[in-house]
């Protein structure tokens, strides 16, 4: 039976093995697919060690390809093994998909060396006969690599089947994922959007308009040699082509600028705040739309809320980088009723807890640790969380409910329960729920919709 993989590593051994760029990913990738680690967490990591560039892209690339291409690398893998998928070692599996994507979607390392690596690998982690296992089912890959890489030929039986399966397996999605998408999406919008998802996601900044302008920080930025894009949408929004080392950079350390995604950066930007003197953002860790509340309404107050004292001091941390004076951290807990701010807010934003379906792009992994039943347990909270909100407005005060999904059932159906005759919603470029996909915006995915109160 599958297990956990299970070893000790003596913490003085830890920096030599980041130092074997295969063996960190392995690791990596055991933690995030078998103990819940979350990807960036384990690679920010990485920038604490002493570690070649080269090798930091490297697992990098290892890890975030065999998440984005998980279910496709299974198929092909148990077409070759004579062993069923459930019966194999998970470290096993994993350093069988490490070497099947090097073999079958990089370039730069022959084949035979990206196989005696995932032996090399096999013979530390696994017996004798696992090693063996490894190095047939990988040179055999390798032998019918052509045939693989022909488009759909280990896929046929799967489109025969269903579109959904051969879409699932194809781009590595969830099922249930696909198949809500096809409800709505004819099938070339779904391809195009599951291809999307599997990119890389790109990196997106918020210009702090307080400190400089827009135009003035493109300067800035091409005088350090930085490339840079303007976004599609957002006005206060860059998309840096050659990020690394940004961090260091001056810019980051004044607060030039603050990290996050065109999708999430317009929550705010297309909500009616301009005016508003009193503002509420409910679920508002690590902070970054409660600052794009502060650029966009500087003569408002905003009290900035989550629910521990670990998210609100991330809330604490990015205003002072930023040095915005406006925002106001406080702890929390949405889902309860808080007296003291009923009837008193012109404007309140709810980014609700949700299942993250609208970041396959940039977290690979809540593709295997999500499942469609995790959505029940969500909306009662959703449902609660707004319950409370609305009754924190003013009379015709606004509210922005969004969510980092795609699913109706987070957003229309939450939503939905409370649009009577004290509640209306605003539409949005002429639509009730505003959806930005990753296909169509080059977002992450997000939607987003405006109530009002009579």
């Amino acid at each position: 039976n599958r297990t956990t993989f299970e070893i000790v590593i003596p913490i003085e051994a830890q920096r030599l093995i980041m130092k074997n760029s295969r063996k960190s990913a392995l690791l990596i990738l055991n933690r995030v697919l078998n103990e819940g680690a979350f990807l960036n967490e384990e690679l920010n990591i990485l920038n604490d060690e002493n570690i070649d560039i080269k090798d930091k892209n490297l697992i990098s690339k290892l890890t975030k390809g065999v998440l984005k291409n998980k279910l496709l690398l299974d198929h092909i893998i148990r077409k070759h093994s004579k062993i069923r998928l459930k019966k194999i070692h998970s470290v096993i599996l994993i350093i069988l998909e490490m070497g099947a994507y090097q073999i079958l979607f990089t370039d730069k390392v022959p084949d035979y060396s990206s196989i005696n690596e995932s032996v090399n690998l096999a013979k530390e982690f696994g017996n004798r006969g696992s090693t063996g296992f490894v190095n047939a089912l990988l040179r055999n890959i390798s032998r019918n690599k052509e045939d693989i890489l022909k488009s759909d030929f280990y896929l046929k039986e799967l489109k025969d089947r269903s579109t959904a399966d051969y879409l699932s397996i194809k781009y590595s999605h969830p099922l249930f994922f696909v198949d809500a998408l096809l409800k709505n999406h004819d099938e070339k919008f779904v391809e195009e959007l599951l291809r999307k998802n599997n990119e890389e996601a790109p990196f997106d900044i918020r210009v702090n308009t307080s400190k400089i302008s827009v135009d003035e920080f493109m300067k800035e930025l091409e005088k350090e040699g930085y490339q840079w894009e303007k976004t599609k949408i957002s006005k206060y929004a860059l998309r840096i082509k050659n990020p690394q080392g940004i961090f260091n950079t001056k810019f980051y350390k004044e607060g030039y600028f603050y990290v996050q995604d065109e999708g999430s950066i317009l929550v705010s930007e297309i909500s009616d705040v301009k005016e508003c003197k009193d503002i509420l953002d409910l679920c508002a860790a690590p902070g970054g739309k409660s600052i794009n509340l502060s650029l966009l309404a500087d003569s408002s107050d905003i009290i900035s809320c989550d629910i521990s004292d670990y998210k609100v001091n991330l809330i604490r941390e990015n205003i002072k980088r930023l040095d915005l004076q406006n925002i106001h951290p406080r702890k929390n807990d949405a889902t309860k009723l808080k007296d003291k701010f009923v009837n008193k807010f012109d404007f309140v934003l709810v980014d609700a807890p949700c299942s993250g379906f609208g970041l396959y792009r940039r977290k690979p992994e809540i593709r295997y640790n999500r499942e469609y039943n995790d959505i029940k347990s969500l909306q009662k909270i959703q449902l609660q969380i707004l319950e409370n909100a609305l009754k924190y407005l003013k009379p015709k005060g606004q509210l922005t409910y969004s969510t980092c999904t795609l699913s109706e059932e987070e957003n229309e159906f939450v939503v939905n329960n409370f649009i009577n005759d004290e509640f209306e919603i605003i539409k949005t470029d002429g639509k009730d729920f505003k959806r930005y996909y990753p296909n169509v915006d080059d977002t992450d995915g997000f939607t987003i919709c405006r109530i009002k109160r009579k």
